[in-house]
């Protein structure tokens, strides 16, 4: 191979790299929202200026800003994630608790399961408890 073709390659292949990190981090949202700005600095000035901006009268989600009633309805931000709520445990109530996100192939039996509650609010039953020791 000659080395100007050789270039010519590297060039493309680079090129091509480019254009799939740009689309894999923020292109392709840009996109949809129709507005140019720059990623965040590493700093926490780009999350305060959302949240500053933001006109949410109940409740701000904290990993994605989106505006809903209760913590607990809190949308997970990657689409191959479930929300899998839990209860408050003063009130027991599931609205008034919150939500951890985990990979839908995981489910939320096992988290729930390690954080000693089942879906209903039961306690997990002793020998199962004695399992994870």
């Amino acid at each position: 191979m000659t080395p100007t073709l050789l270039i010519a390659c590297l060039a493309l292949l680079c090129a091509a790299a480019q254009a799939q990190f740009f689309n894999f981090f923020g292109g392709q949202h840009q996109q949809h929202h129709g507005e140019q700005e720059p990623p965040p600095s590493g700093d926490a000035s780009w999350f305060e200026a959302r949240v500053d901006a933001s006109t949410c009268p109940t409740y701000l989600c904290p990993r994605t800003l989106s505006c809903v009633p209760h913590p607990s309805r809190c949308p997970c931000p990657f689409k191959q994630q479930i929300r899998c709520p839990f209860p408050d445990p003063i009130t027991g109530k599931l609205d008034d608790g919150g939500a951890f996100c985990v990979n839908e192939d995981e489910g939320c039996e096992k988290v729930l399961m390690a954080r000693g509650l089942w879906w209903e609010g039961r306690k997990l039953d002793e020998g199962l408890m004695k399992a994870f020791a």
